[in-house]
């Protein structure tokens, strides 16, 4: 039996490293007061979790 939800689950692992980096990023740029930074890492994580739950419905992991 072939699961199909193999590369979706790859997918989503590396989004979500991403966005425990952009995380760091923003504590980074609350701490150095780099405000456009912040504001951008806070954009990618929100992009980054858009995909995240893209790639969970696509893979089948929410049961919708």
């Amino acid at each position: 039996m072939e699961d199909d939800a193999g590369p979706y689950g790859i997918w989503i692992a590396i989004l979500a490293l991403a966005s425990l980096l952009f995380v760091i990023g923003m504590v980074w740029g609350e701490l150095t007061n780099h405000r456009l930074w912040t504001g951008g890492f806070i954009g990618a994580v929100l992009i980054a979790y858009s995909f995240i739950l893209l790639l969970m419905r696509k893979g089948g992991f929410t049961g919708v």
